[in-house]
């Protein structure tokens, strides 16, 4: 009898353990949410801990849909927020910018400025306009600005003749030096660099739409290497991140994967049965925290991801008229 009681004592305190682990977990579980209107001039910055909302800022600017490298914008309007500027002074820029990168002292952006036309510009620091802005044929889709040379992902449509281009940019004049056409994609949305190399990755018709990734030697102006995964990847590619010297991190609407550059194997890591609109490491706590929408109710919650991709909380976001979700930090 006295032996049961310590069992069961025992198991009580563990109990009681396990809870109070949580407690904490959801104590330090620090997040934030940005939101956009899409009918008025409104995007919201809300910071979590746990279920408790703690902080809200906001920003006049509606349709935001781009947040890179702390520039706040919408690809559907003209105008960009310097988030790191606590005046919070909204600048004009070429209307529909797709991307926006900062390289040295300046800031290059690539826009879409008619159908099948991608157009360049650069901006001081303070965001006024160097030089004219240039247009090309193509429509736009990725952008790296790396050893002064600029590299644009682009689509390129004539009639029903299709096909994928890297283009390559001196960053002063925007001089064209060279265009290259990679024959085995079917579709490409997203470019990443890795020293003196850039990887493309897309899809390939003749390799039944799998995931497919080229690798670009910029130096030698020209592909070296091209991976086809062993998975069927539906939709593009969004996110990615380098977890080791050999395995990737692929991030689409769909699932969480991992490919492994030596095997050339991928291994889905997360899978929801809700839409995937964005992810963000959290290197503190090595946990991943996961914006999900959810398809029967069009309500959203985050999700977090411990350092093996499964679930450790949930929390469920305060369903809002004015404003929807696009990313988590």
């Amino acid at each position: 009898m006295q032996t049961g009681y310590k069992v069961f004592l025992a198991a009580a305190v563990i109990s009681s353990t396990i809870g109070l682990n949580h407690q904490v977990s959801a104590q330090t579980d620090t997040f934030q949410v940005v939101s956009t209107s899409y009918t008025k001039s409104l995007t919201t910055f809300e910071t979590y801990v746990g279920n408790k909302k703690i902080e809200t800022v906001r920003y006049a600017l509606k349709g935001a849909d781009r947040l890179h490298d702390g520039l706040l914008y919408s690809s559907y309007g003209d105008r960009v927020i310097d988030l790191k500027n606590s005046k919070k002074v909204i600048k004009q820029v070429e209307p529909g910018p797709v991307r926006i990168k900062k390289y040295k002292n300046a800031y290059y952006a690539m826009s879409l400025s008619a159908i099948n036309q991608f157009s360049l510009s650069k901006y001081t620091l303070d965001f006024k306009k160097i030089g004219a802005t240039k247009r090309y044929t193509g429509f736009g889709r990725d952008l790296i600005v790396t050893g002064d040379k600029l590299y644009v992902l682009a689509d390129h449509m004539k009639g029903i003749d299709y096909s994928i281009k890297l283009h390559t940019f001196d960053t002063k004049s925007f001089k064209s030096i060279h265009q290259e056409t990679f024959k085995q994609l079917v579709h490409a949305d997203h470019i990443s660099q890795n020293g003196s190399h850039l990887k493309i990755y897309g899809t390939s018709l003749k390799n039944d739409n799998k995931l497919t990734i080229m690798s670009y030697d910029t130096k030698k102006q020209r592909s070296t290497k091209t991976m086809t995964s062993n998975q069927y990847v539906k939709g593009g590619v969004e996110k990615t991140q380098m977890l080791s010297r050999e395995t990737e991190l692929i991030f689409n609407r769909d699932r969480i994967y991992e490919i492994n550059h030596k095997t050339e194997q991928v291994r889905v890591l997360y899978d929801s049965k809700d839409d995937l609109v964005d992810y963000a490491y959290d290197a503190k706590t090595k946990t991943y925290h996961v914006l999900e929408e959810i398809t029967k109710t069009a309500e959203f919650r985050v999700k977090t991801l411990n350092s093996h991709f499964k679930p450790i909380a949930e929390y469920r976001l305060k369903k809002s008229d004015s404003v929807s979700p696009f990313r988590v930090l």
